[in-house]
């Protein structure tokens, strides 16, 4: 009897323990995320690559979020501030509001992985940010609504301090980043990763700058929508 308990209390351990793992491995997204800070500015980043060539980490976030600019900026993941170096960012009138940073190397970040499909009208997904004047990350759930013109929208329902902030699949990659939401109602406008998957790949392999510059759309039509923030749609950067 004694041991037949003790089996059943190893098996109890073992089923907890197990339990934790995969929790854990639910929340990974979460170590890709990060607050990020720019003079006024506050916004989201997430993680897509770890460099050993640099010993450092590859972010993206909004340009809007970095004032269009290749500067310094600084980065909070778990308590700690990070120094970060922009070193690529759209011009302002320019498709389609990304900028790249560059940080120094901490051990528990990880990278995500970007989706090269484009998601399907319904499809669930969840949005993850840092709302302004917090240092605590919040989920928000939502669907695919529409594409418009190379801007995918969701039902989530955003706070200001999300732009940049990655948009994931339930199987947790990366579907695009946070741009804006309408400035009435809760429609949440999002930049497909399938508009930069091809680049950041490219870049990451190849590690010349250079290559960053395909990241501006060339299409009269996009550039006409994207010039004054998307006027069309009256959307508020967040």
């Amino acid at each position: 009897m004694v041991t037949i308990n003790s089996m059943k209390v190893c098996n109890l351990i073992d089923k907890s323990a197990s339990s934790e793992e995969e929790n854990d491995k639910q929340y990974l997204y979460l170590h890709s995320v990060a607050k990020i800070e720019c003079g006024q500015n506050e916004g989201t980043a997430v993680c897509v690559h770890t460099s050993d060539a640099i010993d450092g980490h590859l972010f993206l976030t909004c340009a809007h979020v970095v004032d269009h600019t290749v500067q310094s900026v600084i980065l909070r993941y778990d308590g700690r501030a990070i120094k970060g170096r922009v070193i690529y960012a759209n011009r302002k009138t320019v498709p389609y509001d990304i900028a790249i940073i560059v940080t120094e190397r901490i051990i528990d970040i990880l990278p995500c992985q970007i989706s090269n499909k484009t998601p399907t009208i319904g499809q669930k997904m969840f949005s993850v940010g840092f709302p302004c004047r917090e240092y605590v990350s919040s989920t928000v759930f939502g669907h695919m609504h529409r594409m418009i013109h190379g801007i995918l929208t969701t039902t989530c329902n955003v706070r200001e301090g999300f732009s940049g902030g990655p948009v994931f699949s339930v199987d947790r990659q990366l579907l695009g980043l946070t741009v804006g939401k309408l400035n009435v109602g809760t429609v949440h406008f999002v930049l497909p990763s399938t508009e930069f998957v091809e680049t950041i790949n490219k870049y990451i392999i190849t590690n010349n700058i250079e290559v960053l510059n395909n990241l501006e759309s060339k299409c009269p039509l996009k550039i006409m929508l994207w010039n004054n923030g998307i006027p069309t749609f009256n959307v508020c950067h967040i």
